[in-house]
C-alpha cells in the first residue's frame, strides 16, 4: 500500500514537473547581444526636454531588467537602441461640473520609434513603435501638472520600449 502511494506521489510530481519545462527565469534576449549601448534619444516633439526624463528612465529600466547590460561606448556594445520621440499629446479626459470647459483630468501620452541595431554591421535587429501615457489631475497650473505627471508616462514608455525590443518570441 505504501508502495503504491510513493508511486502515485512520484508520478504526480513528475508530471507537474513536466510543465515547466522550457520555463526560463530572466525573460530571453536576442542571441550574441549581452551588451547595448544607448544612443542619444532624438526628440521631435514640441514639448522641450522630454528625452532626458526617458533617457533616464530608459537607462534605469535596462539595470532593472538585467536580461542585457549598459555599456558607455558603441565601440564594446552589442548593440545600439536608438530611440526618436514623435509625438506628446495632451487631452482633457474630464471636466468639472459646475464648469463644463474647464479640464480637471488630463492624459498625457508620448509616442517613439525605437530601434536595436547590431552595433558591428548596423543591421535592425528588433523596432517598435509604441507609447506611455498616464492621466493627472489638474493642480494649480498645467505646467506643475505636467512636469509631475512626466515620470509616469516615460516610465511606461521605457518599460514598452525595452520589452519589444530586447522580447524575442
Amino acid at each position: 500500500m505504501k508502495r503504491s502511494i510513493h508511486l502515485f506521489n512520484g508520478l504526480m510530481a513528475a508530471l507537474l514537473l513536466s510543465g515547466c519545462i522550457g520555463y526560463q527565469l530572466g525573460g530571453t534576449h536576442p542571441a550574441g547581444i549581452e551588451t547595448v549601448y544607448m544612443a542619444p534619444i532624438i526628440n521631435k516633439t514640441t514639448e522641450p526636454a522630454i528625452e532626458l526624463q526617458l533617457t533616464h528612465k530608459l537607462r534605469s529600466r535596462i539595470q532593472f531588467d538585467g536580461r542585457v547590460k549598459l555599456s558607455n561606448t558603441e565601440k564594446a556594445a552589442h548593440a545600439v537602441i536608438e530611440v526618436t520621440l514623435t509625438d506628446y499629446t495632451l487631452k482633457a479626459v474630464a471636466f468639472r461640473e459646475d464648469q463644463k470647459t474647464t479640464a480637471s483630468q488630463y492624459r498625457l501620452r508620448i509616442t517613439a520609434i525605437s530601434t536595436l541595431k547590431d552595433s558591428q554591421t548596423g543591421e535592425v535587429l528588433s523596432e517598435s513603435k509604441t507609447y506611455g501615457e498616464t492621466t493627472f489631475l489638474f493642480k494649480s497650473d498645467l505646467t506643475t501638472s505636467k512636469r509631475d505627471a512626466l515620470p509616469r508616462a516615460t516610465q511606461e514608455l521605457a518599460k514598452f520600449i525595452l520589452d519589444d525590443l530586447i522580447e524575442r518570441w
